[in-house]
């Protein structure tokens, strides 16, 4: 039996590796937490530990990673480590540079602390487009020995965007026809909505898989720039449509975990 589980967390805006490290250290009651509950996979928010609104490229450059450099990399050095403490599959989601380009992204390790797969976000959205570029691949479905997992981020699970601009969220399922999927780990900044969205909802089932929903919550402020992210809300939905909130805290950070057979 596998155990998911979605951390909801609220990071404090950080514009150096140095206040990134101190969002990381925020969130280890959170991480003890998911590792009681014995958790096969953990799956973290969008940019968790640096905040979503940066204005520029400039802006956000001195917080991003590279995942070939994990010394410099701390989100990446963290996540590797939390894996291998809590033997569990972990996704987590960052800024990521690629040469001189940034990129909205997330990745996944293994309980060995080794990178399985990363994706970078294509559907964009608000200041995402000050600052990143949008990711030209859609998502690796990777096996593991708790199933076959793949990663979105956020706004990729649904499709607003003119036909003109490259995605890969469309009406029909963003998986090849026949692809068998067990686990769509889902790093979001969701904001204000209906909980749970039926976005999410007719993902899980048009994708037939189970969808970890892992959101923050709160106000975020950027000098005078504002982001309301709401209460946040974060959520386990199993393409049946049957949905688990254990665990949840509305507005307050928290880990929602459920049992998989």
């Amino acid at each position: 039996m596998n155990i998911l589980s979605a951390i909801q967390f609220k990071p404090d805006f950080a514009k150096s590796k140095a206040e990134v490290k101190n969002n990381i250290r925020k969130c280890e009651k959170l991480v003890y937490q998911a590792g009681q509950y014995g958790s096969s996979l953990i799956v973290f928010p969008e940019l968790c530990m640096t905040g979503y609104s940066f204005l520029s490229h400039d802006e956000a450059w001195p917080v991003a990673e590279n995942l070939s450099d994990p010394a410099n990399s701390p989100t990446f050095s963290s996540m590797k480590k939390i894996a291998i403490d809590l033997k569990s599959y972990v996704v987590w989601g960052f800024i990521e540079s690629k040469g001189n380009t940034l990129c909205n992204s997330a990745a996944l390790v293994g309980p060995d602390g080794n990178l399985i797969t990363s994706y970078s976000k294509i559907n964009l959205w608000g200041n995402d487009y000050l600052w990143a570029t949008p990711g030209e691949n859609a998502p690796d479905v990777v096996k593991t020995d708790i199933g076959n997992i793949s990663i979105i981020v956020c706004r990729d699970i649904r499709d607003k965007i003119p036909d003109n601009i490259p995605r890969i969220a469309k009406s029909e399922p963003i998986f090849p026809e026949g692809q068998k999927i067990d686990i769509v780990a889902a790093p979001v900044n969701w904001g204000k909505s209906g909980f749970p969205s039926v976005s999410w909802m007719n993902f899980a089932a048009n994708n037939n898989c189970t969808l970890v929903v892992a959101n923050r919550w709160g106000e975020e402020r950027n000098g005078d720039f504002k982001n309301d992210f709401g209460q946040g809300g974060s959520i386990i939905v199993e393409k049946t449509w049957v949905t688990h909130t254990d665990g949840l805290l509305f507005n307050q950070d928290c880990v929602v975990s459920t049992a998989q057979s």
